[in-house]
């Protein structure tokens, strides 16, 4: 799918970067799609993670043994 840009903001922002950084337009608008693709990605996959967790906190609280620090030395106060 080819891409036309109409905005005049935008070619402002391209000459700015090519400016500061030697790179194309192309390259420019390349690296930012892909930060955003990562970044989109990130936000999906904590809200997914975000939905998951009451669910691993239960299975956990369901799993979890008691637990006593004193047995994890013996009787002369070195570790077991």
């Amino acid at each position: 799918m080819a891409v036309n840009i109409k905005s005049p903001r935008v070619d402002e922002l391209i000459g700015q970067l090519r400016q500061l950084t030697g790179r194309g337009a192309t390259e420019i608008v390349r690296e930012a799609l892909e930060e955003e693709l990562r970044r989109q990605r990130r936000v999906q996959r904590i809200e997914r993670l975000r939905q998951q967790l009451p669910a691993l906190q239960q299975q956990a609280a369901a799993q979890a043994r008691p637990f006593a620090a004193e047995s994890l030395y013996d009787s002369h106060g070195l570790p077991g």
